[in-house]
């Protein structure tokens, strides 16, 4: 199932007039140069996207990242994955990977056609290792005891409406949370930035992260803390103001 799923051809570049418009006015060459091969074209047009989005934040510039990358990446995850993985798994992996690149954009550096790929899938190997970390912490406490019988995960079609719809309902929340989330990070002063992206994007451990801040071990937990929680406060409100707008407007 996640092997035919993630082997969809990638869609071509979405036909977003906003999007095609900017890439070229950005010297971007949207048709395939003279012997470029297919994947390379478009790992090519994932890091214009991505670069695009990054300096402009713009909504359409990540949602056409997102149709253009999506399958390679699931190709990717579920070949790193080593074994069969449930589409429902297969597509966490990708949305937990694209969440952080959401919220990480300003880290990124287009250096090279390939650069997407290469950050996108540095993000979803560390996705990939905690959500294995997860599995690993739980007890056989938790699982119950006795033979059961095993039950259908399928679902039938009311159901499957039911899901899609609900999906598609998440999928809006979490664009609107990342939007949230991006603009409390702009806010951040650089160092705790730099110190997100240490932790959460690169992968290191709270000691390697140290070292390339230059600050103790127990500083770079601090910051960490702090970091996090500002970004919360940030988050949370903007929520209630927009909360006590919207009673103001129903009053």
């Amino acid at each position: 199932m996640a092997r035919s799923l993630a082997l969809q051809a990638p869609p071509a570049l979405p036909k977003n007039p906003w999007t095609v418009r900017r890439l070229a006015e950005r010297g971007v060459d949207l048709p395939a140069r003279p012997g470029e091969e297919p994947e390379q074209h478009v790992a090519r047009l994932e890091t214009a996207l991505m670069a695009l989005f990054r300096d402009e934040g713009h909504e359409q510039a990540f949602q056409a990242l997102y149709e253009l990358a999506r399958a390679p990446l699931a190709l990717w995850i579920a070949g790193l994955a080593g074994s069969r993985l449930p589409v429902q798994d297969l597509e966490h992996l990708v949305q937990d990977t694209f969440v952080n690149v959401y919220r990480y954009a300003q880290s990124f550096r287009d250096e090279q056609p390939r650069s997407f790929r290469v950050w996108s899938r540095t993000i979803a190997s560390n996705v990939l290792r905690r959500a294995r970390m997860r599995r690993r912490t739980l007890a056989l406490e938790d699982f119950p005891t006795g033979l059961q019988e095993p039950s259908d995960e399928r679902a039938d079609p009311a159901e499957s409406v039911i899901q899609t719809e609900e999906g598609r309902s998440l999928a809006a929340a979490w664009m609107i949370l990342l939007l949230q989330y991006a603009e409390a990070a702009r806010q951040l002063a650089p160092r705790d930035r730099e110190a997100l992206d240490l932790i959460e994007v690169r992968g290191l451990s709270y000691a390697e992260a140290s070292v390339q801040l230059g600050v103790r071990l127990s500083n770079m937990k601090m910051i960490l803390f702090r970091a996090r929680r500002r970004i919360r406060a940030t988050i949370g409100g903007s929520f209630q103001a927009r909360e006590e707008k919207a009673r103001r407007l129903a009053g």
